[in-house]
């Protein structure tokens, strides 16, 4: 659903980002999408030892030389009173030339003397282009992505790769190779190296682009494997459990990622489909309302409108970017009327929905949601969330927060599975410290650990509870787990509302 909640004014902007994508791309006709995770692909940063040859500009006067002998001027006085230079300097840049192999002395049909005349094909094409051709043995650092098993230039995107360790602290997850094996020579195409090596040349900061062809690579020199910051969306099929997974890179699906993923069996690797079944909304709806309870929903008629939702969202995001590109007033002003539409459409289906009294949450519906119970609460608000991390308890939360406890709300956290103190990263430690201040500061806050709870529970007032296998405090779950099902539900009936919130106050008291 095309939210307007300030979101971006709550979280990190990135986090904003990866959930509008996802919601973007909530597209694939018999899928649905069930996981939206940041993962690194896999980058070997490769240094090679090649042999390139490289045409370098000629010096002036050796340009004029070769321009003299092809105009007919064939001995080293008549050069040098023709150019008006000293015979030693005419002499000292021939010689160049000749070592150059760019001219050559033949006998003259006089045979008394020898002519100098301009090689062929390497001295006619230093005349024509004024540069001549000089092998050279070079390192050079060239990417080699993993995943494609290729080289591959990623654009602006090559100064974004990460480390191991950057991963870990930003609790992405890592995608690993196609192959265990390390690229060796017989990997590198060296079409695909060439054109690598020109696009980085053209873009150095430090020195102008040679003129440089590669002839061979002699050798692989080092290996480092590094990661490009991607989006992978996880969509299960609505009939059965087929599992796909694409990935999202500079805010654009890149299906030779999603192939090379399929192909390489790493939905088996990663043990996704195991991994999905844990979280999946109607077992945790079941186990959390009760199946008597939710048997009589009308599930299918909710399932329905929701698709509808997804569709004219589709179509909405269709015509906002071609309308982004229009230069045309007349058509600008047609595309402007057709997403009036597609947006009116989704309020009237979003007003439908909330009249039911239940409805599913889609994975990028719960940050907006969050930050409504953060913005609109007025009585209770109860968060259970297994993790805390500093890119959601960050300052515009805190102080969010703040504010919704001098108004007198009770706010009741609880949080915690299986984290040591070593296992935390410094700045989610922090956060945890700056939410204790705060319920030491406001009585009416209630901040426990619960123990290893694997709950992910939101209640605002009377007015919804979301229960989900979103974390509500990371937006991220265990690094050390791969793709989990992130879907959940949520219900509007006050009685239920209550009896769910009830079941927690246990826990705080």
């Amino acid at each position: 659903m095309i939210s307007t909640d300030p979101i971006s004014e709550i979280f990190d902007s990135e986090v904003s980002s990866a959930y509008e994508i996802a919601r973007k791309y909530d597209n694939r006709a018999g899928f649905s999408l069930i996981s939206c995770q940041d993962v690194g692909l896999p980058i070997y940063r490769i240094t090679i030892q090649a042999i390139t040859q490289v045409k370098k500009k000629i010096p002036p006067i050796e340009e004029f030389i070769l321009k003299a002998i092809d105009a007919g001027l064939t001995q080293e006085s008549h050069i040098a009173s023709f150019l008006g230079l000293e015979p030693l300097i005419i002499r000292d840049s021939m010689v160049s030339l000749r070592m150059k192999e760019l001219i050559d002395l033949i006998g003259s049909d006089s045979k008394t003397t020898q002519e100098w005349i301009v090689t062929k094909p390497l001295g006619q094409s230093t005349l024509k282009d004024a540069k001549s051709i000089v092998p050279e043995e070079r390192t050079f650092v060239i990417n080699f992505d993993g995943l494609l098993r290729k080289v591959k230039w990623h654009g602006r995107l090559e100064s974004n790769l990460l480390k191991s360790k950057d991963l870990r602290a930003y609790n992405y997850i890592e995608i690993s190779p196609s192959k265990t094996e390390p690229p060796v020579l017989s990997d590198l195409d060296i079409r695909d190296v060439d054109a690598f090596i020109k696009e980085a040349e053209s873009l150095s900061r430090f020195k102008r682009p040679e003129d440089r062809d590669l002839l061979a690579v002699k050798s692989i020199e080092r290996r480092e494997l590094n990661f490009l910051p991607a989006l992978a969306l996880v969509f299960k099929s609505i009939q059965n459990n087929d599992i796909e997974v694409t990935f999202v890179v500079d805010k654009r699906i890149n299906s030779d990622y999603e192939k090379a993923f399929a192909l390489s069996n790493s939905t088996k690797r990663f043990h996704i489909l195991e991994g999905l079944k844990e979280g999946d909304p109607r077992t945790l709806v079941n186990r959390i309302l009760g199946k008597e309870y939710v048997d009589q929903l009308p599930l299918q008629h909710i399932e329905d409108l929701q698709r509808k939702v997804t569709n004219s969202q589709t179509k909405a995001f269709a015509v906002k970017e071609q309308l982004a590109d229009s230069d045309n007033d007349e058509e600008k002003k047609n595309l402007q009327e057709e997403l009036d539409q597609a947006l009116s459409k989704i309020a009237e289906l979003e007003q439908e929905l909330n009249k039911l009294p239940f409805n599913w949450l889609q994975v990028y519906d719960h940050p907006p949601l969050l930050a409504k119970a953060l913005d609109h609460t007025e009585n209770r608000l109860l968060i259970v969330s297994p993790w805390i991390r500093a890119i959601v308890v960050n300052k515009n939360f805190l102080k969010r927060l703040d504010i919704l406890l001098k108004k007198g709300c009770d706010v009741y956290i609880g949080y915690g599975l299986g984290e040591t103190k070593s296992d935390k990263r410094e700045w989610d430690v922090e956060a945890e410290k700056k939410l204790q201040n705060l319920a030491n500061k406001h009585k009416n806050l209630k901040f426990r650990r619960l123990g290893d709870t694997h709950a992910k529970i939101l209640i605002s007032d009377n007015k919804f509870a979301a229960n989900s296998s979103f974390n509500w405090l990371s937006f991220k779950g265990d690094p050390n787990r791969t793709f989990r099902d992130e879907r959940g539900s949520i219900i509007y009936s006050p009685p239920k509302i209550d009896e769910l919130f009830e079941s927690y106050m246990y826990a705080f008291e």
